[in-house]
C-alpha cells in the first residue's frame, strides 16, 4: 500500500480532515487580516523602524524574521537550503500582494498542519472524538495562529516534522522503511532548519530498531548515505547558483547560533517553561521590549492568569502521562527525541537564553506537536468510561478557553503595537 493510500483511504476520516481544513484556513486568514491590513496602511512609518532590511513585513513579533523575503541569498547552516523555498516564495509575491499571499500559502500550511495532526491520531487508533478535540486545541493554539501571519521558516519545520511522523508510522505498520523518501524526508528537514536532522534521525532509529536482529542497521546507513548525496547534491546546486550555505556557514554560526546562547539560570530563566511551552498555546500579554528594533515580546513582568497556568500544565501532565502509558509501545519513543532535543538544545545548551527577553516563543514548532499528540494518547488509554468521559469535557473546556484567550489576545497585540508606534512617534517629534 502507498503511503497516500495509507493516509486517505478511510472516507470519513477525510471529511472530518477537510472539515478541520477549511475551518482553520478561514480562520486564519480572518484573525490576521487586521494586522496585514495596519501594515498597509502604516507602511511609510513602519518601514522607516523596521529592522528587516526593507521588506514589506515589518512586524517585529515574539523574535521572528520575515526570512521568506529574503530570496535565493538567504542559505545559512542553520536554514541551509530555505533559499530555494524564499527565493520562490518572495518572487511569487512580488506579484501577488505580498504579505496577503503569505498569509493565504501559510493558513493553507497551519490548516494542513492540523489535519496532519488529526490523521496521525486516528492512524494510531485515537477515539475519533478525541483525536479532533486535540485536532482543534493544537490549531487554536497561539503558535499556529501567529506562524500563519509571519512569513518565517517555522511553519515549513513544523509541518514536514508532523508529516515525517505520519511517514515512519506508516513504515512501522507496514514494517518495511523505504530508503529514497525517507532520505528525500530527511534532506527537506535538514533544509529547512539542519537542527532538526537530529531528532528527525533519532525518530528514525527507534521506528526502525529490532531486538536481536540488526538488519536494520543496513538500511538505515543506506538512508544516511542517500541524504548525504542529497545533501551534496544541493549544496552543489547552491553554489553554481551563486549563493551555498557552505560560504557563509561560520558566520551564521557566530550571527545566528553561538551568539543567542547563554548558561541556563533558574532564577533568571525559571519563566523558559512558560515561553517554550505555554506561551506558544495561550496567547501571553506582549510589550514592546527593545524601542531600537521595534520588537514586541512576552511581557515577563505580567503575570501569568491562573487559568493559563492551569491549562499548560494540564498539557504538560497529561503528556507526560501519555508517555508512561505507552512506554512499552514506539510510538512515545519515536516522539521523544524532538522533546529531548529540545530540551538540551535551549535548557542545558542555552540556545536562545542569551536573547531571553526577546522571546523563546518562535522555538516551539520544533516539538510543541508532541503535547497535544501524548495528552490525546493519555486521554484515549483511560479504561474506565466515565472518566475518559470527563477527561473529554475537560479538553471541550479548555479548548473553548484557549480559543476565546487567543483571540482575545490577539486582538489587544495589535493593539499594543499601535500604541506602541504612537508613542514612537510621539518621542521622535519631540
Amino acid at each position: 500500500m502507498s503511503f497516500w493510500s495509507f493516509l486517505f483511504r478511510d472516507r470519513n476520516h477525510n471529511y472530518y480532515a477537510l472539515g478541520l481544513f477549511v475551518s482553520f484556513f478561514l480562520f486564519y486568514l480572518v484573525i490576521n487580516s487586521p494586522y496585514i491590513l495596519y501594515m498597509e496602511q502604516n507602511e511609510s512609518e513602519l518601514l522607516a523602524r523596521s529592522p528587516f532590511y526593507g521588506v514589506p513585513f515589518t512586524l517585529n513579533l515574539f523574535n521572528f524574521d520575515p526570512s521568506l523575503y529574503y530570496g535565493y541569498d538567504n542559505a545559512s547552516i542553520i536554514h541551509p537550503f530555505i533559499n530555494f523555498l524564499s527565493g520562490s516564495l518572495s518572487s511569487l509575491s512580488d506579484y501577488l500582494s505580498g504579505n496577503r499571499f503569505f498569509l493565504v500559502i501559510h493558513s493553507v500550511i497551519n490548516a494542513l498542519s492540523v489535519v496532519l495532526i488529526y490523521y496521525y491520531l486516528r492512524k494510531t487508533d485515537t477515539i475519533n472524538i478525541i483525536a479532533l478535540l486535540f485536532a482543534l486545541f493544537f490549531g487554536m493554539s497561539s503558535y499556529t495562529i501567529y506562524t500563519a501571519l509571519i512569513p518565517d521558516s517555522y511553519i515549513y519545520a513544523q509541518f514536514v516534522i508532523l508529516l515525517s511522523l505520519l511517514y515512519l508510522f506508516y513504515s512501522r505498520k507496514e514494517d518495511r522503511s523505504r530508503i529514497l523518501p525517507t532520505a528525500l524526508l530527511a534532506v527537506t528537514n535538514f533544509g529547512i532548519t539542519s537542527t532538526n536532522i537530529v531528532p528527525f534521525f533519532g525518530a528514525l532509529f527507534v521506528n526502525m530498531f529490532q531486538k536481536r536482529k540488526y538488519g536494520f542497521l543496513a538500511k538505515f546507513a543506506w538512508i544516511v548515505v542517500y541524504f548525504l548525496i542529497g545533501v551534496a547534491s544541493l549544496t552543489l546546486l547552491q553554489v553554481i547558483i551563486g549563493s551555498s550555505w557552505i560560504h557563509n556557514w561560520l558566520q551564521s554560526l557566530n550571527n545566528g547560533g553561538f551568539s543567542y546562547t547563554a548558561p541556563f539560570s533558574f532564577s533568571q530563566h525559571w519563566k523558559a517553561i512558560y515561553m517554550l511551552v505555554i506561551s506558544p498555546v495561550l496567547t501571553p500579554d506582549i510589550t514592546l521590549v527593545s524601542p531600537g528594533i521595534v520588537a514586541f515580546a512576552t511581557d515577563l513582568l505580567q503575570p501569568y492568569p491562573l487559568y493559563v497556568t492551569i491549562i499548560g500544565a494540564a498539557l504538560i501532565i497529561m503528556a507526560i502521562l501519555g508517555f508512561i502509558r505507552s512506554i512499552a509501545t514506539k510510538e512515545p519513543w519515536v516522539l521523544a527525541p524532538f522533546l529531548l532535543f529540545a530540551f538540551g538544545l535551549h535548557i542545558v545548551t542555552g540556545y536562545g537564553l542569551a536573547t531571553f527577553n526577546n522571546d523563546l516563543y518562535l522555538y516551539a514548532g520544533h516539538y510543541l506537536f508532541v503535547f497535544f499528540l501524548l495528552s490525546a494518547r493519555f486521554v484515549t488509554s483511560i479504561n474506565h468510561n466515565l472518566t475518559r468521559n470527563l477527561f473529554i469535557g475537560i479538553i471541550a473546556v479548555f479548548i473553548l478557553a484557549t480559543a476565546a484567550n487567543n483571540i482575545v489576545k490577539h486582538g489587544e497585540a495589535l493593539e499594543v503595537i499601535q500604541s506602541s508606534y504612537s508613542e514612537l512617534k510621539d518621542t521622535t517629534a519631540e
